[in-house]
């Protein structure tokens, strides 16, 4: 996978359902046994090449001790692993171990569908939260109990053509800004007889994180500090999104792939970078396999590592950057045989050393958890060689900010949604967009409040 949206809106749709499933006394996750050692069942939401990734970790555990043996639920992505959970909650024979993201764990948590790691935390001298950054350990941590173990990061960052961009007499500081970012797309920027872009200045990626990421870099909010206000249409709003607008409908200076089949739109951005079409995209830190090694032709790995570099996002004039950083957690489900949890525990750590958090970073990109994943030889040499590797971390260490959590169950985020295409594909005035979007999340969110009361 390329990018990880927020995946409120699909739980909305059964975890409030699930909570009514009270799983009754004791455990409903039963121990059972593969020979001499108890089986731990485990749902991996992470599809594509990289759930081969996920499998070669499991495997090595299961080599490396003979207490437990992790056996693996396999979905194609993070959308069908909750649903699959939605069935087992109800059933009351869910899988151990749940690989979830940082939004999606607090609405579990609320329906007290996983359980703190604590009591096993504290028995263990080898844990150490202040081993893992600071951004990943506090999305873990919910009312002061540890709910989940990190396992990566993602963050949104630049991807760019270094040589186009010294060739028009620029550097890689006149993209710390948006307002540079502009500067460049114009000069960059070709069109053809009838006004459509041939190379674009810059390509945003289809969806509501870049304009949200855009947005806090601003100084921008979703809500009021007292939550009781939705902001999705207040001045910064509308001047981030119309900028944006601008910038694809009538300066066309950038460029935007949308809809197709699964992730073909976010192939299909990478793609024009490493062919030809723009300067620069701003993807996931997953998609480093995919630039600089696997998507789009013409190049071997050597000339994209010479021609093309990473780079955190830009501000808005004096604010700093404020680009989401989620995390996704193996936590443990409620109502597991002692043993069974045991064995999760012990898995979770596994997965979690230094190595393998280090192992993981190199081969998809992703943001290692650990402090001192930089020490570690292997991941030293590999950032020598692949310097743009270390950005996404940097990002996360420096500006990473944690996922807006919708009160609504989704509401407001599916409000954006709309707006997003409105803005982005249709061309239609932010403010008139976010105004419709503001107004049915303000009612959302009011019925929202109105229900905790």
């Amino acid at each position: 996978m390329r990018k990880l949206f927020m995946l409120l809106t699909i739980v909305s749709l059964f975890v409030s359902a699930l909570a009514g499933c009270s799983g009754g006394k004791g455990s409903t996750v039963k121990a059972s046994k593969e020979g001499a050692k108890i089986v731990v069942p485990f749902i991996n939401g992470v599809g594509g090449s990289l759930a081969d990734r996920v499998d070669k970790i499991v495997e090595e555990y299961n080599k490396s001790q003979d207490k437990y043996v992790v056996k693996t639920t396999k979905a194609g992505n993070y959308d069908e692993s909750y649903q699959k959970l939605q069935s087992g909650f109800a059933a009351n024979n869910q899988e151990a171990i749940a690989l979830l993201g940082s939004d999606v764990m607090q609405e579990y948590v609320k329906k007290k569908l996983i359980v703190p790691l604590d009591e096993y935390v504290k028995n263990d001298n080898s844990f150490k939260k202040e081993d893992y950054g600071k951004g990943f350990i506090n999305q873990a941590t919910i009312d002061g109990k540890l709910y989940g173990i990190p396992f990566y990061g993602t963050t949104q960052v630049f991807y760019y053509n270094k040589k186009v961009l010294a060739e028009n007499g620029f550097t890689a500081d006149d993209l710390k800004t948006w307002e540079g970012v502009e500067k460049i797309a114009k000069k960059v920027a070709k069109r053809d007889g009838n006004g459509n872009v041939t190379y674009a200045g810059w390509m945003p990626m289809w969806g509501t994180s870049n304009l949200i990421d855009a947005v806090r870099s601003a100084g921008g909010s979703v809500l009021s500090e007292d939550g009781k206000k939705v902001l999705i249409n207040d001045g910064t709003w509308v001047t981030v999104w119309g900028k944006f607008r601008t910038w694809l409908h009538e300066d066309k200076i950038m460029n935007i792939h949308s809809g197709g089949t699964g992730w073909e739109y976010w192939d299909k951005t990478i793609i024009d970078l490493v062919e030809g079409r723009t300067l620069g995209f701003t993807g996931s830190s997953g998609d480093q396999g995919f630039v600089f090694k696997s998507l789009g032709k013409g190049m071997n790995e050597e000339e994209r590592l010479n021609t093309f570099g990473a780079l955190p996002q830009p501000a808005w004039g004096d604010h700093k950057p404020a680009p989401k950083l989620e995390t996704y957690l193996f936590t443990l489900t409620r109502n597991v045989d002692p043993e069974v949890a045991k064995g999760a525990y012990d898995f979770m750590k596994f997965a979690t050393s230094t190595e393998k958090t280090a192992e993981w970073s190199m081969a998809t990109g992703y943001i290692p958890v650990r402090n001192n994943v930089t020490e570690y030889g292997p991941y030293a040499e590999f950032v020598k060689r692949q310097p743009q590797a270390l950005v996404p971390l940097e990002q996360a260490n420096q500006y990473g900010v944690a996922p807006f959590v919708d009160p609504t169950g989704g509401k407001i985020n599916d409000a954006l949604n709309v707006a997003k295409d409105k803005v982005e594909i249709e061309g239609v005035p932010a403010k008139e967009a976010l105004d419709e979007a503001a107004k049915v999340a303000q009612e959302e969110l009011d019925k929202a409040l109105k229900k905790k009361k």
